[in-house]
């Protein structure tokens, strides 16, 4: 008593001088004040005299209130079971007591937040009563409603560490929606009402269901139907908040609940649709996605009564009003660095990828939602920093895949396809004048966008005559319309209209299958061609650039005559080189595609020659962009179409006409490379990406020493060796060790007689290196591409253990150990190469792992090696951030004690055995800490494996290793640690996987409360 009285006395003057400017020594103080077990009753006292009149007095109980609502947050924690009542009740008189108007509204808002903690702690949460001497306003009352599906279902804003609190909490949402909805729709006079609390609401409420699966699905969409009039009225005051209890109730589905929902939901989307004005349309994006994955398709296929045309008009809106305001916003903003543009371009993109989405949903049917992951709606919190805890604890939701019959049979797909594809004709179109790059590249990505739905689309109504009709209609008309135009009469808006032809029918024609074509699309780029030569630019560039990519679709026998075109209009014949950025790629892709349906027998020598010269055409150097390169190579890969099976007369004409200028070009460039902080190493990676070239086929590897293609490689080894172990590489590209790398993986897979030669030189290269990603991602892609035969299993095996030791020796010594910590994607490259290394067959099978099972046990031989990945993992595991990296890891331990060796007595299992204590240890200390893995796809799946796996393989050592991991964790509840080692041992009680897993995620959530809890 005597300590609170002192702390009391001293509370006035420390917050006094605090806010005077004193934040140095009277902060400390009120932070140590706030640690103190008195602070709880000091604050109490200081808030039970009521409102203070003067600015001293307001400012401490603000402060006070502050801390209470700290606190209130381990309520449970912090008071003993007997006294939580009598606290309980004290946080409620002290909120009526300061409760508006005479109350500060910082210090109710902080009291109702501790109330609601602590009704939440002891598991009794209500609503506010009204009615009464006691009955607070409104405000207050919203407050008290508000709070609790702001602070569950988030560990950090409130640490409820008993899963019989949750429940109960959930149980007491459920049963509060009428009195809840009733106080977040109507107000007093004059108050305004959000909508964005019922949206929170609504989440809360459907993760609640998913808590409690004996709980009525249709209970809380019933109480918001009664709501139905002030709501709309509401919706219609309000559509941009709308949209979000929209999107809340479009997730709603498959739950068993659609008649109800969509008595709710029609009414809503009309008046939404109705009242949103075009600035708002971008808020609806989010929900007209999660319709698109769900309620849209199946009201198209007649298993919903929901309005599908109202919403494709809607999806067609959202797709017109998001790309006009985009190039609205690229004329105003000239491409500033005020990111407008940037944001309206995304927009835009999502908007036509929601008609991807929708395809995609036809075709494949929907999916079970996480309802603890609400991507689009923004959880509140008390504690902004917090974010919603991811579960899978979740009731199965009804699935729906439509039959491929009713699919065919639909009227209404061909319908929605025909308003999209005059969308985009309409507004995917290039502006008047095509000379600025930036537009350029802008249209170039959202036609990408639409590539992708096009594709989708294709699947659902390619053989339709609409889609015949999208490829081919526009085009034929244009045509007709451009041809009949004397060239003096053509206007800029036929240049455009037929451009944006051309490549809609491109874009129909890329999606299907040649074969599926019918009539090619692509004939039509003959009978433009003289008309397009006579163009002037910049329209000539761009109507070749999209008549180059329709020719790109035409059938096998058409393929010579389209190549004939192409090559005598290439990209580099332009007004403007700094466009190629845009236009060089698709060109090459469409040209090696061309030369892909060559007759394989026949050397094209003629076009082979104009091939590589076009592939190494002398360009300016700002006329070089980031595909060049990707370009080149595709040109070269044509030019091995166009050779057939000549491959001696080809490795013969790279040897004479193209290899010694790019050796001398490398030879320069290295000489350059010296003195530059990042060299580019373009003429390298050609070099590489010929050599690759002049391979044999990848599905034909040959083992002749004698190849020409070998003897190329020989004559230009020393440019590898150069590459991976002397050249300065570029930091953000790692050029030219990245080229020489994959060029080294396409030999091995076709040359598997120079595996020996290979895997030494990325070995030693991956020795020297401070951060060797590349060289063990090129290792790892040997071996996991190698074809046993023509390759000799053992030799190989043998082979690939002693480049795979050598080259992660560095990386797992342990003065590298402490460094790899920060580097996350190399551990992520280590631990790949390592899972896949000893990846064993499948159970019941034999010869499935990497060189017929014979590289896992050359591996699981070496024993520094793995002591050296057991001392490791403890150091790394459990203060790993990064997905990728915790997944490898965890793989490796999991194909570690997944092979059948290990249940026999053999050397591997002792060595597997010796090292189960450090994984325990480890895989145990990043359970309790790791965020992420308690995510099923953040890692979780993998441990399971592993979990799962070692307790069968050795059940005796594992579960002593077991024991001792759970024990270093101090911090845990022996319930919690009987928990997870009673789960591992009841797997064979599960029917299915997926819910042993469920309940495993739930017990690590449980894990990292704990230990968040006592850190805290």
């Amino acid at each position: 008593m005597e300590r609170i009285q002192q702390m009391a006395a001293q509370l006035p003057g420390q917050v006094t001088a605090f806010y005077a400017g004193d934040e140095l020594y009277a902060g400390n103080w009120l932070t140590e004040f706030q640690r103190d077990a008195a602070a709880w009753e000091v604050c109490i006292q200081a808030l039970r005299i009521g409102p203070l009149p003067d600015c001293d007095g307001e400012l401490l109980q603000e402060f006070c209130a502050q801390t209470l609502g700290r606190l209130a947050r381990s309520f449970g924690a912090r008071h003993p079971a007997h006294t939580q009542q009598q606290q309980r009740d004290a946080l409620a008189e002290l909120l009526l007591a300061h409760a508006p108007p005479g109350g500060q509204r910082i210090v109710w808002k902080q009291l109702a937040l501790s109330l609601t903690c602590a009704d939440l702690w002891m598991g009794k949460w209500k609503p506010p009563v009204r009615g009464g001497m006691d009955e607070l306003p409104r405000c207050v009352r919203r407050e008290l409603i508000t709070l609790p599906v702001d602070l569950l279902f988030c560990d950090r804003a409130l640490p409820l560490d008993e899963g019989s609190l949750r429940l109960a909490a959930a149980a007491a949402l459920l049963d509060a929606c009428d009195v809840a909805f009733e106080e977040l729709l109507h107000s007093d006079d004059g108050e305004t009402v959000t909508l964005h609390p019922l949206a929170t609401w609504l989440s809360a409420l459907r993760k609640a269901l998913h808590l409690l699966p004996g709980r009525d699905e249709t209970a809380p969409l019933q109480a918001l139907l009664r709501q139905e009039e002030r709501l709309v009225a509401l919706i219609r005051a309000k559509p941009g908040q709308a949209a979000e209890i929209a999107l809340q109730l479009a997730r709603w589905h498959g739950a068993g609940c659609d008649g109800t929902l969509e008595k709710m939901l029609s009414p809503m989307l009309d008046c939404l649709f109705t009242h949103t004005t075009p600035k708002e349309v971008s808020s609806l994006l989010p929900l007209m996605t999660t319709l698109a994955s769900g309620l849209w398709p199946r009201a198209t296929l007649g298993d919903s009564s929901l309005d599908w045309r109202s919403i494709g008009e809607t999806a067609c809106a959202v797709v017109r009003i998001t790309i006009t305001t985009w190039r609205e916003s690229c004329e105003s903003s000239h491409y500033s660095d005020d990111g407008d543009h940037e944001a309206a371009l995304a927009d835009a993109e999502a908007a036509l990828g929601l008609w991807q989405t929708f395809a995609s949903t036809v075709r494949d049917g929907t999916r079970a939602a996480d309802p603890f992951s609400d991507e689009s709606l923004e959880e509140s919190s008390p504690d902004e920093s917090a974010r919603p805890e991811k579960r899978s604890r979740m009731r199965r939701q009804v699935q729906w895949r439509p039959e491929a019959e009713h699919v065919a049979a639909c009227e209404a797909l061909p319908q929605l396809f025909g308003g999209l594809v005059k969308g985009l004709m309409e507004l995917l179109h290039l502006q008047d004048c095509p000379t600025d790059v930036d537009a350029a590249r802008a249209i170039s990505d959202l036609r990408a966008a639409a590539d992708a739905a096009l594709v989708d689309w294709a699947s659902l109504v390619g053989s339709s005559p609409v889609w015949q009709e999208a490829a081919c209609g526009p085009l034929q008309e244009c045509c007709i319309r451009f041809l009949a135009t004397s060239e003096e009469l053509r206007s800029e808006g036929e240049f455009r209209d037929l451009e944006v032809a051309i490549w809609c029918s491109a874009a129909c024609a890329r999606a299907q299958a040649p074969e599926a074509n019918g009539t090619a699309p692509a004939l039509a780029v003959l009978e433009l061609q003289e008309a397009l030569d006579e163009v002037y630019e910049p329209w000539r560039t761009w109507l070749r650039h999209s008549a180059a990519a329709l020719a790109a679709t035409a059938p096998a026998e058409c393929c010579q005559q389209m190549i004939e075109w192409m090559m005598e209009r290439s990209p580099w014949q332009t007004f403007a080189p700094e466009l190629l950025e845009i236009t060089e790629l698709p060109y090459a892709e469409g040209l090696e595609r061309l030369c892909r349906l060559l007759p394989g027998d026949t050397a094209h020598i003629a076009l082979g020659e104009k091939l590589v010269q076009m592939a190494f055409v002398e360009k300016q150097e700002f006329a070089l962009h980031a595909d060049t390169v990707k370009a080149q190579s595709l040109l070269l890969q044509a030019v091995r179409h166009a050779m057939g099976g000549a491959t001696q007369l080809l490795c013969a004409g790279l040897a004479q006409r193209v290899l010694p200028a790019l050796r001398a070009a490398v030879d320069g460039e290295a000489e350059a490379a010296m003195g530059q902080a990042e060299p580019a190493w373009h003429s390298a990676q050609v070099l590489f990406a010929t050599l690759a070239t002049a391979l044999p086929p990848d599905e034909a590897p040959t083992t002749d020493t004698a190849h020409p293609s070998a003897d190329l490689w020989r004559e230009h080894w020393p440019y590898a060796e150069a590459a991976l172990l002397r050249w300065p590489a570029s930091s953000s590209s790692d050029q030219p060790a990245a080229a020489a790398a994959h060029a080294l993986e396409r030999m091995t897979a076709a040359l598997p007689g120079m595996l020996t030669e290979a895997l030494q030189l990325l070995a030693q290269s991956a020795a020297r290196s401070e951060s060797p990603r590349v060289q063990l991602d090129a290792i790892r892609a040997i071996a996991g591409g190698l074809r046993c035969p023509p390759c000799d299993a053992a030799r190989a095996a043998e082979l690939l253990a002693e480049a795979v030791a050598a080259a992660l020796e560095p990386v797992l010594s342990r003065q590298a150990g402490a460094s790899i910590v920060h580097q996350p994607t190399l551990l992520a490259s280590v631990f790949q190469l390592l899972a896949d290394v000893v990846r064993p067959s499948p159970p019941g099978t034999t010869g499935v792992g990497l060189c017929n099972d014979q590289l896992r046990p050359r591996l699981l031989s070496r024993s520094a090696l793995l002591s050296r990945c057991g001392s490791l993992i403890p150091i790394v595991l459990p203060n790993c951030s990064s997905v990728p990296a915790t997944t490898a890891i965890l793989l490796f331990v999991a194909h570690l004690v997944g092979g059948d060796d290990i249940l026999q007595a053999s050397p591997e299992r002792q060595v597997v055995a010796s090292l189960l204590p450090e994984l325990c240890a480890a895989l145990c200390s990043a359970l309790a800490s790791t965020e992420h893995l308690a995510d099923l796809d953040g890692g979780l799946t993998s441990a399971a494996d592993f979990l799962l796996g070692a307790a069968a393989a050795l059940p005796q050592e594992f579960a002593a290793a077991l024991s001792g991991g759970l024990q270093h964790q101090q911090q845990l509840s022996g319930r919690i640690r009987d928990r997870l080692k009673a789960h591992i041992s009841n797997r064979a009680s599960y029917p299915k996987l997926g819910d042993w897993l469920r309940e495993l995620q739930d017990i690590v959530g449980e894990l990292q409360r704990e230990s968040r809890k006592v850190a805290h």
